[in-house]
């Protein structure tokens, strides 16, 4: 990976999402080479949804994908494979550790609560960081209520990805 001159992030620092432009190295099997554009294009959709160490974030949509037509394709030293490289604007979920995001619970358990943000993302926060005094009866904390929640970690793991989060810290709790 590597962003290209024409990088830009979302309009507000404080969302978690942003787009990048980048320029991508894909190697193409030679089984795949009648149709580089198709190769490409599955390659780059191999990538969606799982944690890039190259990006430190998780691709969330790939668009305006252009191969570079300028370079003819190179083939690699020691393996069976062509370079291709590709430019690509990516849609990259990147929270930050201490950064308020919205999610819905979707479990309670009796040491934590799960929580599901952008409808995709997991969330886990431990009983120890939440505050229940700021749920009342008429907003509990139970599977289906909205809540805002703080980053404490950004956990990946082989391309997995997870946040913890805290219900204890201001800006934080139920949706009302």
């Amino acid at each position: 990976w590597s962003p290209s001159s024409s990088s830009t992030s979302s309009s507000s620092s404080s969302s978690p999402l942003s787009y990048m432009t980048c320029r991508i190295k894909v190697n193409i099997p030679p089984w795949q080479l009648a149709n580089i554009p198709v190769a490409v294009h599955t390659h780059l959709h191999t990538l969606l949804f799982r944690y890039s160490d190259g990006l430190d974030a998780v691709i969330i949509n790939i668009a305006d994908v252009a191969i570079e037509k300028h370079k003819p394709p190179h083939v690699a030293t020691f393996a069976p494979t062509v370079h291709v490289y590709a430019q690509a604007k990516l849609l990259l979920f990147q929270p930050n550790r201490g950064q308020v995001l919205h999610g819905v619970v979707t479990k309670v358990g009796h040491d934590y609560c799960a929580i599901k943000t952008l409808g995709v993302f997991n969330a886990t926060v431990s009983r120890k960081d939440v505050d229940t005094s700021k749920f009342s009866e008429q907003n509990q904390l139970v599977p289906g209520t909205e809540v805002r929640f703080a980053v404490k970690d950004v956990n990946h793991e082989g391309g997995f990805f997870s946040l913890t989060g805290a219900l204890n810290q201001e800006n934080t709790g139920p949706v009302v």
